[in-house]
């Protein structure tokens, strides 16, 4: 009986030891792709994305912007001043190479996190958005090289935010769902390299004794798709610290109303 005792403690600590493994391979390439590119989060209403904003802002440590208040150590500010960015305003302007120099307006190497992309910059004011607000898809696209930067967006679905930003992201953070356990919360979480993958929504595929799928399989797979990968994201409860109601706040005042019957 207790050689069988050993066996289970030997078994469930190697499981444990390749489930953490596995978790810390995955968490290090999500921050990873912060700290390097432009990022899009998206998903349903209360899948993880501002939870998983959080925990990356508080990972990396350092000083950023935010329109909400994610956490300590961020910069205030209005959208509207990273919209009026105006070298060059457009790319009419910068293929004619005809624009005035602008003095620095930011803090060098402070990443911005925008919740929500679908509210601030609608899919359906494409044109509107062009118009009022010509330089914010070169601010995107040129960010690191003006102000070693990222721009990272989260929204309720991947098409809902402006295509001129959307289509120019790097990656891509695909919030399933939220499970949510006493002292704990936990996301699961797909992610992508690829726009057009993660439109669609693709699951990983991986070549395993019990998976009819071969390695040739998930190579060609892989090939097509991009690096897909999936994990969990935890956060302990009392760790949260962002407002989940902030709109709320900012949008309304006066006391809630509810029903009564």
């Amino acid at each position: 009986m207790s050689v069988l005792i050993i066996i289970g403690i030997i078994v469930f600590i190697v499981l444990g030891l390749i489930l953490y493994i596995k978790h810390y391979l995955f968490m290090s390439n999500l921050y990873f792709y912060f700290s390097a590119c432009n990022v899009i989060t998206f998903g349903v209403k209360g899948s993880g994305k501002d939870l998983l904003t959080e925990k990356v802002i508080k990972h990396r440590n350092e000083p950023h912007y935010s329109n909400i208040p994610y956490t300590h150590g961020k910069e205030e500010f209005i959208i509207k001043d990273f919209t009026e960015v105006k070298a060059p305003v457009d790319y009419r302007q910068l293929i004619e190479n005809n624009f005035k120099r602008e003095p620095h307006k930011f803090i060098e190497g402070a990443d911005l996190y925008i919740s929500d992309m679908g509210v601030y910059f609608p899919n359906y004011c494409d044109s509107l958005l062009y118009r009022l607000y010509p330089s914010m898809p070169v601010l995107y696209a040129l960010d690191r090289q003006l102000y070693s930067q990222n721009i990272h967006f989260n929204s309720q679905s991947l098409d809902r935010g402006w295509k001129a930003l959307r289509e120019q992201a790097d990656f891509f953070v695909y919030c399933v769902r939220t499970y949510h356990l006493p002292f704990i919360l936990i996301t699961k979480v797909i992610t992508y390299d690829r726009y057009e993958s993660a439109q669609k929504r693709l699951l990983p595929v991986k070549s395993r004794l019990l998976k009819k799928y071969s390695k040739a399989e998930v190579d060609i797979y892989n090939a097509q798709n991009g690096d897909i990968r999936q994990g969990l994201v935890f956060r302990l409860k009392k760790n949260i610290t962002y407002d989940t109601r902030y709109f709320e706040k900012k949008l309304l005042k006066g006391k809630r109303k509810y029903f009564k019957p």
